[in-house]
């Protein structure tokens, strides 16, 4: 509960902050007297049917050869709570970020839900600088309109420093980000997890006319690992490259796609389906390509109704000369489609079901597939 009870202090201590400056200061002049102070949140409840106890990620959909069963469970850990301040100061507009959300633990108890906060954003912008946790500048400029994830997403969210430029429909932002990386130990199937001595660089470009958005980003980083076993070192560069828009057509209809590649970027696709590379029995790297992408056309049936059919898709040619044992557990592709309906009958109420398929195969050729239904319920205030 320590976040919960640092979100709550802080929130508070604001309110009586900003009061105080209030009273004191408006006619003064002292510029914190303008601070504009805003929370909000989300009550979220999902509702979800699955065919076979998996879940819809690409590493984590139960193969056939698995002991396999039906399951429902509902819960509401994607609730939110979030505080804003907006503040202008000589040197730009100053602005601050902090959100939490409950999906810090996977289970509640048996007699009460009681879920644990998880720091989403804390993030700081001034002018055309920012820094703190947030999501990445890699991740796609446009989400698909569905309630699960899609199978490739490209998405993180991490501590970062970050420049934005941003005028006249064009804007490029370049980031120092966490350089954390994940590697697959080849006789042992491990996974190791480890800092770099190096920030990941990340550079973006945006377009954004009146008839969509359109976006690419190009990921820099060195990978390093030192082996203890056989007193060797070794270092690669990876890289990936992600375009992804949303694109009118239409009415109100829009086209959302994302196309990635990637050697040494697994980590920042697929929530962790893939690692980085792999670590042969000499300590040394070999970087695993990671390719992907999605395609969605959301469809507005009326101002308060809309649905959106997608498909998507992550693979990777993981090196099976490296690999010594369990390929039963290394991913080779994930595919999936989702198709929704989503209902807002009053402002910031949104209620829809979606359908979703999905595939999975790993390098021993096993397979298996899923069925999901999805009901959500959730509020914004």
């Amino acid at each position: 509960m320590t976040i919960l009870r640092l979100f709550c202090s802080l929130l508070l201590f604001t309110t009586l902050l900003l009061g105080d400056i209030e009273d004191k200061n408006t006619t003064s002049g002292n510029i914190l007297s303008k601070t504009i102070f805003s929370v909000g949140g989300r009550a979220h409840l999902s509702t979800i049917f699955t065919s076979d106890q998996s879940t819809y990620f690409a590493g984590k959909i139960a193969l056939d050869s698995k002991e396999k069963g039906k399951d429902i469970y509902a819960n509401a850990r994607e609730s939110r709570l979030w505080t804003k301040t907006r503040t202008p100061t000589e040197q730009g507009i100053l602005r601050t970020t902090l959100e939490i959300d409950f999906l810090g633990t996977k289970d509640g108890k048996a007699d009460k839900n009681d879920y644990y906060p998880r720091l989403r954003h804390a993030f700081v912008e001034l002018g055309s600088f920012g820094f703190g946790q947030t999501n990445s500048t890699f991740n796609s400029v446009s989400a698909l309109d569905t309630i699960s994830y899609p199978m490739d997403d490209t998405f993180v969210r991490q501590f970062l420093l970050r420049y934005t430029y941003d005028k006249d429909m064009f804007a490029f932002d370049i980031s120092l980000e966490d350089p954390k990386t994940t590697l697959l130990d080849s006789s042992s199937s491990k996974i190791i997890t480890k800092d770099e001595l190096l920030f990941d660089l990340i550079l973006r470009s945006r377009y954004y006319p009146v008839w969509g958005e359109v976006g690419i980003a190009f990921l820099s980083r060195k990978i390093t690992h030192n082996s203890s076993i056989y007193d060797t070192k070794d270092s690669k560069y990876g890289y990936g490259i992600n375009l992804s828009g949303r694109l009118k057509t239409f009415a109100m209809d829009d086209i959302r796609f994302n196309l990635h590649y990637g050697e040494g970027s697994g980590r920042y696709v697929a929530y962790g389906a893939f690692s980085e590379g792999v670590i042969d029995s000499e300590g040394k790297i070999s970087l695993t390509p990671v390719y992907g992408g999605h395609l969605g056309y959301r469809h507005w049936w009326s101002h308060d109704l809309r649905s959106t059919i997608a498909f998507s898709y992550i693979g990777a040619d993981n090196n099976l000369d490296v690999l010594q044992t369990g390929l039963d557990k290394v991913t080779k592709e994930s595919y999936g489609t989702q198709i929704n309906l989503l209902w807002v009958p009053v402002k910031n109420l949104l209620t829809g079901i979606e359908y979703a398929w999905a595939k999975r195969e790993v390098e021993s050729r096993e397979s298996g597939s899923t069925n999901f239904f999805n009901l959500v319920l959730r509020y914004d205030f």
